[in-house]
């Protein structure tokens, strides 16, 4: 086994901390929330609440994908759901302008049945969400294209570098 790792250091700018209103999207919250501080790059550290309604994909496998797998069809759940919990990155797409972020999340039905995956940007309608964003500073997350995998990929680039550090071993 080896280990490979792309990577950028950076430190920690504004925190903001919110409440995204009924009939927001919530990744389109987080990103007018960035766009309106001037934030370019950010992670969520802390993100619960409730949905409307929530779309989502997963991982199946795909043995005709350079790494053997491709996202599910999108899964549309109607609410209420309880939003146990998110986390991810808000990202420029390369090239682009404009956001991407990459967002995971976990909630469960009125049932107490657990589901999520990876959010799609539009289709997670929240009641009320409490999130906490920091801002990242000297480095860009930038969501690319990558050769190795075939898919669009986070690639955390420091200022002043051409391309991110990497370990190798």
């Amino acid at each position: 086994m080896s280990v490979r790792v792309t990577y950028g250091i950076g430190s920690f700018g504004k925190v903001i901390s919110a409440r995204l209103l009924m009939g927001t999207d919530i990744i389109e919250g987080m990103e007018a929330l960035c766009e309106e501080n001037n934030i370019e790059s950010a992670t969520i550290v802390s993100c619960i609440g409730s949905f409307q309604k929530s779309s989502f994909v997963y991982l199946v496998p795909d043995e005709t994908s350079k790494i053997n797998v491709q996202y599910s069809d999108v899964i549309e759940k109607a609410g209420p759901l309880e939003f146990i919990q998110g986390s991810g990155v808000v990202c420029k797409r390369d090239g682009e302008g404009g956001y991407e972020t990459h967002f995971h999340g976990s909630m469960s039905d009125q049932w107490g049945v657990v589901s999520g995956g990876h959010f799609i940007k539009g289709g997670n309608i929240v009641i009320t969400v409490d999130i906490v964003l920091a801002e990242v500073q000297g480095i860009q997350h930038i969501r690319k294209l990558d050769d190795e995998t075939g898919h669009v990929q986070f690639y955390p680039l420091e200022h002043g570098l051409e391309f991110p550090r990497k370990i190798e071993k």
